[in-house]
Parts: C-alpha cells; structure tokens; sequence
C-alpha cells in the first residue's frame, strides 16, 4: 500500500476535493465526506473502499476524479461517471410532513446517507441489486442480553443477527434501534455500512464494537469498531484503517470474536437457515437465526467427537499424562470448525483427566504466529479459549507461540544431543533446511530455514515444544529472569502482537532487545545455560512424561515420525494423541508404539 496519504494534500486541493463532495450532505468535513464516499462506494462491493482510499492516497492531485470514477464504476479512471455524482451532488432530502405522533425517527445526517444509498443504488449499472424485502409492519427486533455489556439483536422476520457490545452509557442499543429504522429502505449490510460513516460522523466518546451476520447474495458477516480517537487525525488514514471488515460465512461455519471478549459461532442450522449463537463467561448463550443459502458440508458436531475421544480415552492405562495441547490455530487465518472440535475434544479431556489424576497435567495452546498479517489476534485467541477450556488453578493454560526463541533454544540444545549420540550422519542439508533419515525410507524435514533466527519449523521444533511442556514454568521463569522481562517470553510476543495491530514487519514481532535472543537460537552454539536446564529437566522425567496433542487428522504421519525421532534422541517421553476429522466425524487414538485404535 502507497505510503502516500491526503495529509499531503497542498492545501488548494485538499479544499478542492472537499468542497467537491460537501454536497453529500452532514457537515461537510473533509473526515465526514470521506466516510461518506466509502459507505457509498461499498456498493460496487466490500474491497471498493479500500481500494478508492488506495487510489486517493497514490495521486492526491486527481482525488475528485478518482472518487468520481468509484461512485459510478467501482473502478479508477472509468469514462462517462459525471451523471451519478451530479445527482447525488444535487440531491436534496424531501422535508417530511410534520406528524405529532410519529415524529422523525432518523438523525438528518443519517436519513440524507440513507437516501443518498438508495439513490446511487438505483443507478447502478443494470439496476443495481435488489433492495430490501417488505419488511415494514414486521415488528420491532428482539434484544437478547449475553453477559457483560453485549446484546444479540434479531428481526422477526430473521433477516440479520446484530450483535453489539454496547457501552456503559447505552449508545450500542440506539444502533441497533437505528439499523431496524434503516430497513424499510436499506438492506442490512447497507445499513451496517451506513450506521459505520454515522457514528463516526459523530465521534461519541464511548467505544462499540458491531457484528452483523446476513444474508445478501450469500451468508456474510460485516464487522466494525468505533473507539474515539483524540485531537485532529489524517482522514484518509482514520478511514482506511477503520473500514468495515466483510466476509463471506465458510461453508462448515465460522467462529468469531466479538466485543467484551465474546464468542460468535456462525452455524449452517437448516437448507436456508444460518444459526448465530453469542457467549460470554458470566451468561448463557443466546441464539437467532438468519436467512442463508444452503450449506453443502455440516461438519459433524464437535460435542459427538468430544464423546468419542473419552471412549477412546478410556482404554489408555499408562501413567499420569504429563501435559495436554489443543486448539492449534494459525493466527492468520479465522477461528474454524478445526479449532472448535479441537478444543471441544480438549476440554473433555482435561475435565476428565482433573478428576481422575492425582497430578493434574499442564495445559498448552500451540499458535503459528510467524505469518502476516494476523487476523486473529492473540487476545482474542486467549478469549476463546477461557470461554472453551475448564478453569483450573491446578491446570493453568499456557499459549505458546511456535516463533518463540526458547523453543529454538530447547532445539539447539536437542541438536546437539543427536551429534553425541552418533546421529550425525543420517543428517542431510538441502537448501538452508536440515533433514534426517529415520531409517525407514523417510527423509523429513529436521529444521526448517536454519539461517532464519527462530523462525522455520521441523521435526526438532516439535521436539522442543515437548521438552518445554514437560516443565514450562522452570523454562519460563528462567528465561524471565535471565532477560528481566516483565511477564514470561511468550506472554511477551502475544503483546507485542497485540500492540501491533495485526500487522508484523517481516517474519514476526520484536521482542527484547535487538538480537537479544540470537545466542540462544544458534544450532551450532547451545546457551549453557539452556543446556543446563535441559539436562535436570530431562533428569527429572526419566522415568516418562506422557504427553497428549489434540490435532487435525491431517498431522497423523508428522506426530508418528515426531515418536520416531524422539525414540533417536532417547526422549523419555510417551505421546499420545487423539485425531479428528471434520469431513469425516472419524477420532482415532494413537499411542507410542502401540499403532492407531478406531
């Protein structure tokens, strides 16, 4: 994206531009016209904002063209677009009679963008999508209160799912009000898109956060934030990184993060019928349907691969599991039907285990994080899971993120093991990645990018991550305390993520000083004392830690040949692990040396 924005405007053409686009109405600011532009070019679809604010940031000096073109077209440099803009440029709100027991019920800003939607709509190239359904006389929508500050708002006529985290001071519930006054002439996502140039049209000084779930030419969710910023901001930028986020509903579901760290399941219920189901910790869920095309896969229900995986579970007669991970997620992609049946098979499983150990085993979540850019952030990540995992002070849940420079420290030292142990030759190096021969035929990958300071992956990674959940809390404070850090490492790199925004510079976020951890990452170089802890940890459990990973059916052969190269090392570790299919419902269990139970 261009670096360029409207702030380099001189000042003749910023004034230019904006006294070309008052005319649509408000108060004429440069902000508001610009808010205004977007709503109205979202008509050409979700990406045409985005990328008119693109086209104005690249070439300032021809802005009143450029936005000419897009309100028409949805594209750049379009010819003949003078007649849609004019009409909007001359559009004037009828002034309605006066009517003493139905007084207005739209602010004037918003009726004349209501307005100005449906005209420029109309003149769309060939008529334009069709507008709303009869909806007037079909009943106020129904509010559902979550928990917290969070409400689920739905039609009777199941036209849309609304859910707002509203305030303290109650400004969410007038959107929802407002959306439902919007409909006689917009279609919801017309109205989402509306009420989003509104409310920061007129900067109130409490956040909201807003979800709508509907139904156009198919399922889709609309998402938007409005928290107050200070003083005087670039409009071009304001707009640009506050724009709506849209998306179509994937056909096996969709699971969403909403305000006040509630969770949105998007379901396929029916043929035409999307379920949308809000929780939060201190509520109940609460449910409304909405109006969708029909789904061609329903995953199978994450609460039967739950009940499987405990049947299966109760053959195992091993010793106390020392560790549980679940719900491994990649922080660039959405939350997913994967996630969902993972952490549903999870949190049977430690429930189960809590009761029936002596020593209750330590919980972990795996995230890829070293992926741009990130759209769900680690905050959100946690939130899920405190909604899905039981609460333990015996079990607390550690995320761990697979970037983390401890765990390419823990490699290092492991690397080192396997030289001593003779098993320097099965090594092979192809490119900058370092593979091994198990020795049956199988050249996986051992490290991946070794050139690349704690990013990459490999069979030694996960090596790692299982020598780390062994005894995380005596890597952690060791760590801490050695680089006198606030909170442990990997707390560390969710927050820096977080502060980012989503958005990494190069492979991941910085942490630390400047090339702080490089000493720890280096294979040819192990920390002492990395080592040192290493060795008493891997002491301490010679006589076995059993480890259980809840995964994707999809990494059955890498969890195989991850026991197969633990066997090399001389590992004293067990691992067990249960595998899901979402296409399927099949679970099997897997056990060191013991093969697959169906």
């Amino acid at each position: 994206m261009h670096a360029v924005t409207i702030a380099v405007m001189d000042l003749v053409t910023a004034r230019r531009f904006q006294a070309a686009y008052a005319g649509l109405g408000g108060r004429g600011s440069l902000t508001e016209v610009l808010f205004r532009l977007a709503a109205l070019t979202a008509l050409h679809g979700p990406d045409a904002p985005r990328e008119l604010l693109t086209a104005l940031a690249a070439e300032p000096a021809a802005a009143v063209g450029t936005a000419r073109s897009f309100l028409a077209t949805g594209r750049p440099a379009a010819q003949g677009t003078g007649g849609l803009v004019r009409e909007l440029l001359a559009h004037r709100p009828a002034a309605p009679p006066y009517d003493i027991v139905h007084p207005p019920r739209l602010p004037p800003a918003l009726e004349s963008l209501r307005d100005l939607i449906v005209l420029a709509r109309a003149r769309l190239p060939g008529g334009g999508p069709a507008g709303p359904g009869p909806v007037v006389g079909a009943g106020r929508p129904v509010e559902q209160p979550v928990g917290g500050s969070t409400i689920l708002v739905s039609p009777p006529d199941r036209g849309y799912a609304l859910v707002l985290a509203r305030d303290r001071y109650g400004h969410a519930p007038e959107l929802a009000a407002l959306l439902h006054r919007l409909r006689p002439r917009l279609t919801p996502s017309e109205a989402a898109w509306a009420l989003w140039a509104y409310i920061h049209h007129q900067r109130p000084p409490h956040p909201v956060d807003f979800l709508l779930v509907t139904h156009d030419d198919t399922a889709l969710s609309l998402r938007w934030r409005y928290r107050p910023w200070p003083g005087r901001a670039d409009p071009l930028g304001l707009c640009r990184d506050r724009l709506p986020a849209v998306a179509p509903i994937h056909p096996g579901g969709e699971i969403l993060l909403g305000g006040d760290d509630n969770l949105v399941t998007v379901r396929a219920a029916a043929a035409t019928i999307t379920e949308v189901t809000v929780e939060h910790r201190t509520g109940r869920p609460v449910s409304a349907l909405v109006c969708a095309t029909p789904s061609r896969h329903h995953p199978p229900a994450p609460r039967r691969a739950a009940a499987r995986a405990l049947t299966l579970l109760g053959g195992y007669r091993g010793p106390d599991v020392t560790s549980v991970a679940c719900g491994q997620v990649r922080l660039d992609r959405a939350l997913g039907p994967e996630q969902e049946t993972g952490v549903a098979i999870g949190a049977a499983v430690l429930r189960r285990l809590l009761t029936a150990q002596r020593t209750a085993p330590l919980l972990t979540a795996p995230m890829d994080d070293d992926s741009a850019p990130v759209r769900l952030p680690p905050r959100d990540y946690r939130a899920y899971l405190r909604l899905r995992l039981p609460r333990s002070p015996r079990s607390p849940l550690r995320v761990v993120p697979r970037s983390s420079p401890l765990l390419y420290a823990i490699a290092a030292v492991l690397y080192r093991r396997l030289l001593a142990l003779g098993l320097g030759e099965r090594v092979q190096r192809h490119g900058g990645s370092l593979f091994i021969d198990l020795g049956n035929g199988a050249l996986p990958e051992l490290v991946a990018d070794t050139a690349a300071a704690a990013r990459g992956g490999g069979l030694l990674l996960e090596a790692a991550l299982l020598t780390y959940r062994t005894a995380p809390a005596r890597f952690d404070a060791y760590l801490q305390d050695r680089f006198g850090l606030p909170v442990d490492l990997h707390r560390t790199i969710a927050d820096a993520l977080d502060e980012s925004g989503g958005h990494l510079t190069g492979t991941g976020p910085a942490v630390g000083p400047a090339g702080s951890f490089a000493a720890l990452t280096d294979l040819a170089s192990p920390d002492p004392g990395v080592r040192t802890l290493v060795g008493q940890v891997l002491a301490d459990a010679a006589d076995g830690a059993v480890h259980l990973d809840v995964l994707d059916a999809y990494y059955t052969a890498q969890r195989q040949r991850v026991r197969e190269l633990t066997t090399l090392l001389r590992l004293p570790f067990r691992l067990l692990t249960l595998h899901f299919s979402t296409a399927t419902g099949e679970v099997t269990f897997h056990d060191t040396g013991v093969g697959s139970v169906p």
